[in-house]
């Protein structure tokens, strides 16, 4: 099972996990900024991975993630592969979560997945939370799988026999493996019945030689202070920089829209550790990793903190990723974050192997941008939508598609193809457009993150260049469906029209008013295919 990618520019370049590369170093840039959140695959749709990691195996990077879009829980691992960090190519599941022999059914439905690489055994190493006693490894010959779980577990440290494993990370550090875990106590007489639920704290292990065990021998990842932020510590990850040993965390917080972001230092994994709060909400996210970015032409690595945005709640799937760049003090300590809207992070990068991946949405003829700040809006139980566009040049037209997510839908979705000959066409009484093609769709044909829906033209296909052209959008439900929408910019050609449901006849005082109207500056997200 492929698909395509595109995810506004990531990278990571995870020490000594990658096959070495024998193409000459190229170099790129990058800019993040903090509100571009939702990222998209070559296809048009949402980039569907959570508590993610980014690594760089045989000079390609590789972004890998829990779904969340088939039943609105962990299900299953995705990955993505991308050569250039912005064109992302959809590398499918490393694994069938739905067969009887995966581990990943129950509790923690393999959260928080990492990969290393085994370079004497030419072997990718998966790691992944499955709820109580240790962590389920598998091995694969390739980044992108399929993935054999091994029929062990990955045991901790014996001190914490009873406790629950949960957040973790694995990195290979100088050529050595190590594990950041934390281990969850639902016993704790001091849990309280509104916060904290439960209390937790980070430790760090070896791993063996091959990478598949711990050598069940911790260390505390701890303050001086042992107080409530060491004892409710975890999503880690570790990384080195200079001498200096580094884990980033974050509070407890369970895919929530905002928590502390800690960093810890010391000088050996021993240590003693010193703690950082770098923001107080981590620019509303949850950290996921750091992903360091190196500088070809002048070696330098930027270490870039890399966050989980998500509402909070059941809606998981309607999270996004931001990325900035940390800077140190010459004293270890790291800059605070900068979460403020206006913010931007330049970045210098090596460029990965291989050429651009490309799919539907690459090569659309019409298209909203792919690197627009997108909000999720469900309303469709309020209004009909007509997203209208001029086509951008003369052809015939293939198809339309849109970014839609489900809740739990009983009434399908409506969406037609049109053209028109004025947007006064809209507010026109007995008005009746020229369809193009037209399509419904069911819940079951949809799912819990913004994938796309397509609608295939069948009629009328030949378009001309500055022709109008639109798109009803119609589901009217008690659990409305779900679209993208971005602020659009004065001639841009993209309008977008919103008419209440039930609402079929003039309005105002002076009997005028179409019940038609511009939603001022939206679109939605959306592209248009030729033949």
């Amino acid at each position: 099972m492929k698909f395509s990618s595109a995810i506004s520019a990531l990278t990571a370049l995870v020490s000594v996990c990658s096959a070495a590369a024998t193409t000459k170093a190229i170099s790129a840039s990058v800019t993040f900024d903090n509100n571009r959140r939702f990222l998209f695959d070559t296809d048009g749709r949402q980039i569907d991975a959570y508590g993610s990691k980014i690594n760089n195996f045989n000079g390609k990077y590789y972004l890998y993630g829990n779904s969340f879009s088939e039943t609105g829980v962990a299900y299953g691992i995705k990955s993505y592969s991308s050569s250039d960090l912005q064109n992302w190519q959809y590398e499918g599941l490393l694994f069938d979560p739905a067969s009887k022999s995966s581990p990943c059914s129950g509790s923690g439905g393999c959260g928080r997945p990492h990969i290393v690489y085994n370079p004497n055994k030419k072997s990718y190493v998966l790691w992944a939370n499955a709820g109580e006693t240790g962590y389920v490894v598998a091995t694969s010959s390739s980044p992108s799988g399929p993935f054999v779980f091994s029929a062990a577990k990955a045991l901790i440290d014996p001190a914490f026999n009873g406790l629950q494993p949960a957040d973790f990370t694995v990195e290979v550090i100088d050529g050595t493996g190590y594990i950041v875990f934390s281990a969850l106590n639902f016993r704790s007489p001091n849990a309280g019945n509104v916060w904290p639920p439960i209390f937790q704290n980070l430790h760090v292990s070896k791993l063996t030689a091959d990478f598949m065990n711990t050598t069940m021998v911790s260390y505390p990842v701890s303050s001086g202070a042992a107080d409530l932020i060491d004892n409710e510590a975890e999503s880690p990850d570790i990384f080195k920089q200079g001498n200096t040993f580094y884990v980033a965390a974050s509070n407890t917080c369970g895919y929530c829209n905002g928590s502390i972001a800690l960093l810890y230092r010391a000088n050996s994994i021993q240590g003693p550790w010193t703690r950082q709060i770098l923001e107080g909400y981590s620019c509303n996210g949850q950290v996921e990793g750091v992903l360091p970015l190196t500088n070809p032409s002048t070696g330098a690595v930027t270490n870039v903190w890399h966050s989980t945005s998500v509402p909070g709640g059941p809606r998981t799937g309607f999270g996004g990723h931001i990325f900035q760049p940390l800077t140190f003090n010459t004293d270890g300590s790291a800059k605070n974050l900068d979460c403020s809207t206006t913010a931007t992070f330049p970045v210098t990068f090596t460029k990965g192997n291989g050429t651009a991946a490309a799919g539907n949405a690459t090569k659309a003829g019409d298209a909203t941008p792919a690197l627009a700040v997108y909000n999720p809006v469900c309303d469709s139980d309020s209004f009909i939508l007509y997203q209208t566009w001029t086509a951008s040049k003369s052809g015939t037209i293939k198809s339309v598609s849109l970014n839609v997510a489900r809740g739990s839908q009983t009434v399908p979705l409506t969406l037609t193809v049109f053209k028109l000959s004025s947007l006064n066409d809209l507010f026109t009484p007995e008005y009746k457009w020229t369809q193009l093609g037209t399509a419904a769709f069911n819940a079951n044909q949809t799912t819990y993150t913004f994938d796309t829906v397509t609608v295939p033209v069948t009629t009328n296909a030949t378009v001309s260049k500055g022709e109008l052209l639109g798109l009803s959008i119609s589901g009217a439900d008690y659990s409305p469906w779900c679209h993208l929408e971005y602020q659009t910019t004065s001639g841009c050609g993209f309008k977008l029209y919103q008419q209440g449901n039930g609402q079929y006849s003039w309005r105002g005082l002076q009997g005028k008013n179409a019940p038609v109207y511009e939603r001022q500056g939206k679109s939605v997200k959306f592209f248009a295919t030729y033949a």
